[in-house]
């Protein structure tokens, strides 16, 4: 379904005039209604009921709520009784409700503001739950009458909740401000105050600081490729969270954003963390919901590039209901595949802790979050990577490949009905936000049904690694130069959410080549910003058997220059090693069981074994090459949702050359068939000719150095009477 594009004059008309009854916020009572009758009938809407009786007949564990340690826990605590009341009819939930409710609004008028900027939780998206949390709560008491003094309670709480709201350290397109928003939207609904509802949409100043509001980020934080502008599969879905509570309140409310289209943001509202700006045309909520789909390398697989810990697509259940209630607003197909998906992937989940209800209730807040379904039954649904389509305004999805031309991220796929094909990913996106690592034409390999690359992990943002490490280049797929880290953490690091913005500088690399068509795919990219006076220009190309990468670099003087690529499996390569090499450089210290392979022609055939098979190489850079083999580091803790084992411990292969420029070829298989590479011409600022073979199949590429397409052509089966003898 389409909805209608609003013009720029109208977009701020989104605002409720009139509030319907409550309850209004979380649920409605049409809601409300249908969910008992599903408790009659539907074995999980019986099991969601149970649990949350069970729940709500558990004593409350605290007098008083102390802030922050408690707050939080006594509304949850009401907010179980107040719905217990409207599915059972039982009064004495409804008792409970309100003693609770009485003694948090009371403490929380009490509690001072803390660091300026929270009064119900330790820190600003704790408190913005907070404040989601004590409007839901107020709305479901309201819908049944309340005594004067409890209203005018209750009612000076909500209020109060706009000292917070205004005081947000986050003012802009951050998921932060996301979350801030919603609350302001919440407590306005709740209170049936609709200015704040207005704030919530268009913005509003404080203390002479704007604040944008979420007309701002559906038209310019979801970017026209349909990606959210801090680049992570985590996080976007962690804000989509935030819009989807946002958009089921103002439908509530008669409001629909499910389905508006906002004219794409065509310039800087002023205070802009991202430069991501048109093309013109219509925006709509669904896009989000929708890229992920296409930002999988196979079989559901994400990247693990920045600060996503998504590694599945599967995953997505921790984030609540975002697919049920996304396919209640568009019956999109692909919904209902992906949510019988992750059911039959986690049929028998260890941690399914309650085996009739779907993975999206089982988190915590599953205890309230079914009312808001019409069903947790779905069809089987249909998606497929094989059929072409378009994304938002710009992403584009042909012959089973992907280009995100906003976000900066080119996916190729061999065979993209087969969730066993080979995949590979170029990052060349901008460094834009905080939750960025330095990894400009960052690559990502995917075979055998698993992804074959590594991205650094830690534990969480106070782990030490994730400064020194994952803020480091070398730990990425890419090249370092001169061992320091890209733009803008080329500096020194004492923060872990630097941003281009913040330098100056615009990282953004450039598209060269995008080739899904043919007998092959092909794309490429360069950056000349994130090593000002470098020009770093990457490669690749897919077929069903290879992945062949050409990493041109190009300097205006002698520099150092480490190609690196980081592997979940262990080395098997035969050839000689050396002793241990010392590494002193930022990142690098962190690298274990650091040796050297003889290599003195400056190449080398490399073997990993993998949890999918063997994983083959031949890897070229020119004579005077150092090869290094090394452990990276690994934290305890690490997360990755969605992965249905433990991801191995990744091993780096690091080529090292030193000049004006350097080139380095590399040629993947997981064919168990012999491989090789001959370089025939070229060099990093000209046109390369290279000849491969795998088994008996030979082929010739040309790779331009102006942005022309790849060309190829086969060579005559002339190893077969080799291989014979």
């Amino acid at each position: 379904m389409r909805g209608i594009v609003m013009q720029p004059q109208s977009i701020h008309d989104l605002a409720p005039v009139d509030l319907p009854p409550h309850p209004r916020v979380f649920v409605t009572g049409e809601g409300l209604q249908w969910c008992r009758s599903l408790t009659e009938g539907a074995v999980w809407a019986r099991a969601a009921l149970s649990r949350l009786l069970e729940a709500a007949d558990a004593p409350c564990e605290w007098g008083e709520p102390v802030r922050p340690d408690h707050g939080t826990e006594m509304l949850n605590y009401a907010l179980r009784q107040i719905l217990a009341f409207h599915l059972t009819g039982r009064g004495s939930y409804r008792d409970s409700a309100l003693a609770a409710f009485r003694r948090v609004a009371e403490a929380y008028l009490r509690w001072p503001l803390v660091d300026d900027h929270t009064r119900g939780a330790a820190y600003g998206l704790g408190e913005s739950r907070f404040t989601i949390a004590l409007a839901r709560v107020y709305d479901l008491l309201a819908s049944e009458g309340l005594a004067d003094a409890d209203r005018e309670l209750f009612l000076q709480a909500l209020a109060l909740t706009q000292e917070t709201t205004d005081r947000c350290r986050h003012t802009t397109c951050g998921n932060h401000n996301t979350w801030n928003l919603v609350a302001r939207l919440a407590a306005g609904l709740s209170s049936g105050e609709t200015g704040l509802v207005r704030d919530a949409l268009d913005g509003w100043t404080f203390n002479g600081v704007p604040r944008y509001g979420l007309i701002h980020q559906l038209r310019h934080d979801i970017l026209s490729d349909g990606l959210h502008w801090e680049r992570t599969p985590g996080y976007h879905f962690y804000t989509l969270m935030a819009l989807t509570s946002a958009a089921t309140m103002l439908a509530n409310a008669g409001v629909d954003i499910w389905h508006a289209e906002l004219p794409a943001q065509m310039r800087d509202d002023g205070r802009d963390l991202h430069r991501a700006y048109g093309p013109e045309g219509g925006k709509c909520l669904k896009a989000a919901f929708d890229a992920p789909f296409y930002a999988t390398l196979g079989n559901g697989d994400f990247s693990l590039l920045h600060d996503s810990g998504l590694s599945n697509l599967r995953g997505v259940w921790i984030w609540g209901p975002l697919y049920e209630l996304a396919y209640q607003a568009y019956g999109d197909p692909k919904y209902a595949w992906l949510l019988a998906r992750i059911e039959r992937e986690y049929a028998d989940w260890p941690g399914r802790k309650y085996p009739h209800l779907p993975m999206s209730l089982q988190s915590p807040s599953g205890e309230w979050d079914f009312v808001l379904l019409k069903d947790a039954e779905h069809p089987s649904g249909h998606f497929s990577l094989a059929e072409d389509c378009s994304i938002s305004l710009a992403g584009v999805h042909r012959q089973g490949c992907t280009l995100f031309p906003v976000t900066g991220v080119s996916i190729l796929r061999s065979r993209p009905e087969d969730a066993t094909g080979t995949a590979v990913q170029m990052f060349w996106g901008p460094h834009s936000a905080g939750h960025q690592s330095p990894a400009a034409l960052c690559l990502d390999l995917y075979a055998n049904g698993r992804c074959l690359s590594a991205s650094p992990q830690s534990a969480g943002y106070e782990d030490p690694l994730h400064l020194t490490w994952l803020r480091s280049t070398i730990a990425h797929n890419t090249v370092t130069v001169d061992g320091r880290p890209m733009v803008p953490y080329d500096r020194d690091a004492d923060s872990i959410w630097k941003t281009d913005k913040a330098r100056g500088l615009a990282s953004d690399g450039v598209l060269q080549l995008f080739q899904p068509e043919g007998l092959f795919k092909a794309c490429r990219a360069s950056n000349e910003v994130v090593y000002p006076g470098i020009r770093l220009d990457r490669t690749l190309v897919l077929t069903d058997r290879i992945v062949l990468d050409l990493f041109r670099v190009v300097g205006a003087g002698p520099h150092r220059y480490d190609y690196a690529m980081h592997i979940l499996g262990t080395p098997t390569a035969a050839t000689e090693s050396q002793g241990g090499v010392p590494f002193r450089d930022a990142g690098y210290r962190h690298l274990e069981n650091v040796r050297a392979i003889r290599a003195p022609t400056g190449a080398a055939d490399l073997a990993w074994e993998t949890a999918c098979g063997q994983l083959r190489a031949v890897v070229q850079a020119g004579d005077g090459s150092e090869f290094i083999l090394a452990d990276d580091p690994v934290s305890e803790e690490v997360q990755a949702l969605g992965a249905l084992e433990p991801i191995p411990r990744p091993s780096a292969l690091i080529v090292r050359s030193s000049g004006d420029q350097a080139m380095f070829m590399s040629l993947w298989s997981t064919e168990a068939h012999d491989l090789d590479m001959t370089l025939e011409d070229g060099r990093a600022d000209g046109d390369v000719t290279v000849k491969t073979r795998i088994g008996s199949q030979m082929e010739r590429w040309h790779l331009p150095w102006a942005a022309e397409e790849v060309t190829h052509e086969q060579l005559a089966d002339s190893v077969e009477h080799i291989e014979q003898t």
